[in-house]
C-alpha cells in the first residue's frame, strides 16, 4: 500500500458554535482557489492528532468560507463543542493527491522544489531547493545559482507564471534585486 503524501494547508485555530464546527486559517503556501477546490465537502482532510494525521470528512452543507484566510466547517462525526475544542492549534493537511495533477496551475510552492527560476528582466536565476516559512508572514523561496542561496520572498506581484509542465517559474522581480547577491 502507498503512503500518502501530505501538505501543509491551514491550522485550527478556534470552535464556532455549539455543535462542534471549526474554524480553519489557510496556510500561505496554498492559494485561495486551491484551498477552496481541496475542502470541497465530502472530502478528506487530515488533522494532526499526536504527530499523526488523522483523516476526518467535512460534512455535507457545512463549509463557508468567512474571508480569503478562513473557513468555518463541520466534520462528521464530531458533535460537541469539547470534542472540536481538542483540535485547537493543530495542523491540517491535505493530500498530494488532491492537490495534483488536474489542479497545477494552482500549485503550491511546496512543490516547487527542482523548479527553475526565470526573470523577465535577467534571465535564468536558479534552481528552487526550498520554500522557508520561518518567517512568519513573510515565506521565502530558497534558488541555488552556482554556490549561492538566493532568498526571493513569496509574493504573487514578482511571480508571474508558474510552468508546472515545464518545471519552470517566471517571475518579474524588482529591478536591481538580484544586485544584492552579485
Amino acid at each position: 500500500m502507498p503512503m500518502l503524501k501530505f501538505v501543509k494547508a491551514a491550522l485550527v485555530i478556534k470552535t464556532h458554535g455549539y455543535k462542534g464546527d471549526i474554524v480553519l486559517k489557510k496556510d500561505q503556501s496554498i492559494s485561495m482557489a486551491l484551498f477552496e477546490e481541496c475542502l470541497e465537502e465530502g472530502n478528506a482532510i487530515f488533522i494532526e492528532k499526536d504527530e499523526i494525521p488523522v483523516p476526518f470528512f467535512i460534512s455535507i452543507d457545512s463549509l463557508y468560507f468567512f474571508d480569503d484566510e478562513t473557513a468555518r466547517l463541520h466534520l462528521n462525526d464530531i458533535n460537541a463543542v469539547e470534542s472540536a475544542r481538542e483540535f485547537i492549534g493543530n495542523q491540517v493537511f491535505f493530500t498530494h493527491d488532491c492537490l495534483l495533477p488536474e489542479k497545477q496551475e494552482n500549485l503550491s510552492p511546496l512543490f516547487w522544489k527542482n523548479y527553475r527560476v526565470i526573470d523577465q528582466n535577467d534571465g535564468y536565476i536558479g534552481i528552487v531547493i526550498d520554500f522557508n516559512e520561518e518567517i512568519a508572514n513573510n515565506p521565502l523561496l530558497v534558488i541555488k545559482k552556482d554556490d549561492k542561496s538566493l532568498l526571493i520572498p513569496y509574493n504573487e506581484n514578482f511571480i508571474v507564471k508558474v510552468l508546472p509542465d515545464k518545471k519552470e517559474i517566471i517571475t518579474q522581480l524588482p529591478i536591481g534585486f538580484l544586485d544584492l547577491y552579485y
